[in-house]
């Protein structure tokens, strides 16, 4: 079979792939490690009778990690919001699912943690229109 005059060597290409396994392997080891992690926070917000939901604290982790999420494609921006919230546990909003919206998310971006989303793309986060029930957000 031809390769492109740009495709990597067979061998590199082997060597591509080992190391994209590796890190592959990286991730899915950080997934598990990070999930423990919330449980032990989320436990903790429930012996001290917090909510689940801190909009002032994730507001503040949106801010430190901004500059590394703005490199980040919109698909991968939600790749990490589905993350969080697959993290946090049954009693945080289901953002994925359009829990915030008055209307079904249509676009990606609506799927995304609306505070990250303000974050991010302001312009985006002023086109969201929020069911009753998480209306504080605009205000957040």
């Amino acid at each position: 079979m031809p390769t492109s005059p740009t495709s990597p060597a067979p061998t590199d290409l082997a060597a591509l792939r080992t190391e994209l396994n590796a890190i592959n392997a990286l991730l899915l080891d950080l997934f598990g490690k990070r999930r423990a992690h919330v449980a032990l926070i989320q436990a903790a917000k429930v012996r001290d009778g917090r909510a689940q939901l801190d909009p002032v604290r994730e507001r503040a982790l949106f801010q430190e990690l901004a500059p590394l999420l703005v490199t980040l494609a919109e698909r991968d921006v939600l790749s990490f919001s589905l993350l969080m919230e697959s993290h946090a546990g049954e009693a945080y909003p289901r953002w994925s699912e359009g829990a915030h919206l008055s209307e079904l998310p249509q676009k990606c971006f609506q799927r995304v943690n609306p505070l990250l989303v303000k974050q991010l793309w302001p312009e985006k986060f002023a086109t969201l229109r929020f069911h009753a029930d998480y209306a504080f957000l605009q205000d957040s």
